[in-house]
């Protein structure tokens, strides 16, 4: 295994090259999905470079949405380390391995579900809509919460049957755990 020292460098975006043998698509949308993540939370990815023309192995696509946005300079690591052959199929692989899983798609609703109102999805290309509806179908039982929880509820009823009623109510939720003490 390879632990490789990155250093940071400010490459001119204008001094940058796309790797000519790119095989990852980029559509314009996606660019303006990508140039609207830059704006929302910065640029956090920096580009991975090599050799003296600093072909672009991994970024094409941020270098598509930083020159929309009209950044002159951008964060690179350099990636000369990587032979000619190394560089090929790292690109392939640095596009390709992401697309091996998808999401948990439960715990992705919860999420978008909790995110929605504080952060622009939709400019990012994410559908929360899409994904809020399909939670809202999602059967109780399928949406437990990962830890136990403790609740003490105190009532002061008269009616000893509708106390009873609703602690019985209760009880019948799938992986509810009830102790009651009526006095």
């Amino acid at each position: 295994m390879k632990v490789t020292d990155l250093r940071i460098e400010h490459v001119d975006v204008d001094k940058l090259r796309p790797f000519e043998r790119n095989c990852k698509i980029h559509t314009a949308e996606q660019i303006e999905h990508i140039a609207s993540s830059i704006r929302q939370f910065g640029f956090n990815d920096p580009l991975g470079i090599c050799g003296e023309d600093n072909v672009i192995l991994e970024g094409n696509g941020r270098l598509l949405a930083l020159r929309m946005l009209g950044i002159k300079s951008v964060p690179c690591i350099r990636l000369d380390h990587l032979s000619e052959a190394e560089r090929r199929a790292y690109v392939i692989a640095h596009n390709h391995l992401s697309l091996e899983t998808g999401f948990d798609e439960k715990e992705l609703m919860r999420q978008l579900r909790e995110l929605q109102d504080s952060v622009d999805l939709e400019s990012l290309g994410i559908d929360s809509d899409k994904y809020i509806e399909k939670l809202a179908k999602l059967e109780p039982k399928e949406l437990r919460p990962f830890r136990m929880v403790h609740y003490m509820i105190s009532l002061d009823v008269n009616d000893h049957d509708k106390i009873v009623d609703l602690i019985q109510a209760i009880k019948e939720i799938e992986g509810v755990q009830v102790e009651s003490t009526l006095n």
